[in-house]
């Protein structure tokens, strides 16, 4: 378990805290609203612009400035370069039981005041949800979701095809011996990594899942559910 200062706000990246990299936040990152995506198009002789939107948003960013006091200050910074790179997991203190899903990390100049004080910035690129812990646990069945949308991982074992229905919406799946259906990113695989795309007939958005009560349902096999649930930015 992360052990974080609860009086001093703190990061947690990749299950790693600030403090145990000699570093620590000054101040409250500053989180960006995502970009809704949309397109207009006019009309010749019509007033103003018809808009076509898929409901569909950009990325996210978290911008945090880092503090740094070490008497080795450039060994400290290769340290901290060396935990905060990659994608991951990132968490702060004041919100551990969520966290955001890191694509890109960018850094910024360094900025030394002192021989052993500096302050850097780094503006980790996420995915535009604020993910539940609790919603990476595996369910049987899940019959309602108390936050946002969800967009679920649907795991199925056994031989055959069957029908897997979401609030009356319906895909089929051919399934040998195990398939996973990852309704986020919109791919179908088994466990050993092949990609199972064409096992698949239906509309992965069929099975996501809003706010509220819902209802789930496979017409043969066995069905385990890891709901992703979080919060919408």
């Amino acid at each position: 378990m992360v052990q974080c200062n609860l009086d001093r706000f703190e990061i947690v990246y990749n299950g790693a805290s600030g403090a145990s990299h000699g570093v620590f936040l000054p101040d409250y990152p500053e989180i960006s609203q995502p970009e809704k995506r949309y397109e207009t198009f006019s009309v010749p002789g019509r007033d103003g612009e018809l808009i076509s939107d898929d409901n569909s948003i950009g990325n996210i960013t978290v911008k945090c400035t880092f503090a740094v006091i070490d008497k080795l200050f450039q060994k400290r910074i290769r340290d901290i370069k060396r935990w905060l790179r990659g994608t991951g997991k990132l968490s702060f203190s004041d919100s551990l039981e969520t966290f955001y899903e890191v694509l890109i990390i960018d850094y910024n100049e360094l900025e030394r005041e002192l021989r052993k004080y500096g302050q850097f910035s780094v503006t980790f690129t996420c995915y535009p949800y604020e993910f539940l812990k609790s919603g990476q646990k595996t369910f049987s069945t899940i019959s309602f979701n108390p936050y946002d949308l969800c967009k679920p991982i649907y795991k199925i074992v056994g031989e055959g095809n069957y029908t897997l229905t979401t609030n009356g919406k319906t895909i089929t799946a051919n399934v040998g011996q195990n398939l996973t259906i990852d309704s986020r990113n919109m791919i179908a695989y088994r466990e050993d990594g092949t990609l199972m795309n064409t096992a698949i007939s239906g509309r992965y958005e069929d099975l996501w899942l809003p706010h509220g009560d819902t209802s789930i349902s496979i017409s043969g096999g066995q069905l385990s559910i890891i709901p992703q649930w979080g919060y919408k930015p």
